[in-house]
């Protein structure tokens, strides 16, 4: 009976945190939304970070609009999910995908390496550009961006995930905004947006 409870208890933990987590992200996510749609301080900004083969990348060194996500290695799903669609953006794009810097910046710092984001972004596709860094470059560059991210205890277990901002954001080759893309949107759509953009 004491272990029927106790497992009862864990699932029940389980299940309370996860909806935490979830409700959480969620709020903060309606927050950036929000802002961008008020034209309230917008996010953006340039900046220098290295990337997966361990050089360094600077944003202002180039002339591409960028297509930025914030995540890390260890993320189970959404992050797999949006970089499926990253490639896919890229794909569609054809020969107009060399005017993008498709980046990915991590939001785990202590964890993904050069090497862990090395071998990370190659399973998705060869033109996206990881990015890592120190915690308080990566702080920097989510300030900037209004990137929410929180680690999160794994109850049980010595071990972590990161709650963070689940939304793709476009910007010039100045760093400035130009729009963002929710979890849901196809592929097909930001494509178009990126070609009217580049085709101007």
């Amino acid at each position: 009976m004491l272990k029927k409870n106790i497992f009862l208890f864990l699932i029940f933990s389980l299940v309370f945190a996860s909806v935490y987590f979830f409700l959480n992200k969620d709020y903060k996510q309606k927050g950036i939304v929000q802002q961008v749609e008020n034209q309230d301080n917008l996010p953006g900004g340039h900046f220098l970070l290295t990337s997966q083969d361990g050089g360094m990348f600077d944003s202002r060194s180039s002339d591409k609009i960028m297509l930025l996500y914030f995540g890390f290695t260890y993320c189970p799903d959404v992050c797999p999910t949006t970089l499926i669609k990253m490639a896919d953006i890229i794909d569609r794009l054809g020969k107009d995908s060399e005017k993008i810097n498709p980046i990915f910046i991590t939001v785990d710092p202590e964890r993904d390496t050069v090497k862990a984001i090395s071998e990370y972004i190659g399973a998705f596709h060869e033109d996206i550009i990881g990015l890592t860094g120190t915690k308080s470059e990566i702080d920097k560059v989510a300030k900037d961006w209004g990137v929410y991210y929180e680690k999160q205890p794994i109850k049980g277990v010595d071990d972590y995930t990161v709650n963070h901002l689940d939304i793709i954001f476009l910007a010039n080759s100045n760093g400035d905004f130009i729009d963002y893309f929710p979890p849901k949107i196809q592929s097909v759509l930001i494509v178009e947006k990126i070609r009217n953009i580049i085709n101007k």
